[in-house]
């Protein structure tokens, strides 16, 4: 008798042990790891929601969130997800410095038995509806008490007619002038900037934010780069 419960409690510890070690997460995408946000306008942040699904029996814990890029930003709505129960990533991508196509990673860490590490793809095609060449200023060797002045062009690639409204920089000695008629469908206008430093400076990182009557593109960031130098008899 002594031996059957013997064997009857062995028995159950090792039902149990069994049922234990069966008992894992899993970790599930909804939709799919590759996602297209499609066509956006440079300067938008977009938002998109991934749904995170538990398929396992046991409780996911969700860890550490890395993405590729510092473009790229996420927040989890839950660390620990119910055995069923599903989670939202939300994803926020700034276009701001990108233009053509673009494609990122986030990575989610988890206690998953089928993936610790589940990578999700997104891609993106960025665009312009208003276009400025150079796309950067560079002011070489600026001298003091002299001012510099460069072109810039700007080109209308959206359907209204285009007014540059203003202009906006925390560079001292930094001037724009603007074009005063509306640039039609296609058609591009000058944009000249100076610079006339009051001291010198080794390297100048700035930039100017210009404002336009696009409501899809109403102020635009041009990077400020270059140095500044006393002028000197040879």
């Amino acid at each position: 008798m002594f031996t059957r419960l013997l064997c009857l409690s062995t028995l159950l510890v090792l039902a149990h042990c069994g049922m234990e070690a069966l008992a894992q997460p899993s970790i599930q995408i909804d939709g799919g790891k590759k996602l297209d946000l499609g066509t956006i306008l440079r300067g938008t942040v977009v938002e998109h929601k991934v749904s995170i699904r538990n398929t396992g029996n046991a409780p996911l814990e969700l860890g550490e969130v890395e993405a590729s890029c510092g473009c790229t930003g996420t927040v989890l709505s839950r660390n620990s997800i119910k055995p069923g129960d599903t989670g939202l990533l939300s994803i926020t991508f700034n276009s701001r410095t990108f233009a053509g196509k673009v494609h990122k990673t986030v990575a989610v860490h988890s206690n998953a038995a089928n993936e610790t590490r589940t990578v999700i793809e997104f891609s993106a095609l960025v665009i312009d509806e208003i276009r400025i060449a150079p796309a950067h200023i560079w002011f070489k060797d600026a001298e003091v008490g002299t001012t510099s002045r460069l072109k810039l062009s700007v080109k209308n690639h959206g359907k209204d007619p285009l007014k540059l409204t203003g202009w906006r920089s925390p560079l001292a000695g930094f001037t724009v002038l603007l074009p005063s008629e509306p640039i039609v469908y296609g058609d591009s206008a000058e944009v000249t900037v100076e610079f006339c430093p009051s001291k010198p400076a080794p390297m100048i990182s700035d930039g100017m934010f210009l404002t336009t009557s696009n409501p899809r593109q109403s102020e635009l960031f041009i990077p400020i780069y270059g140095s500044a130098k006393e002028f000197r008899f040879e």
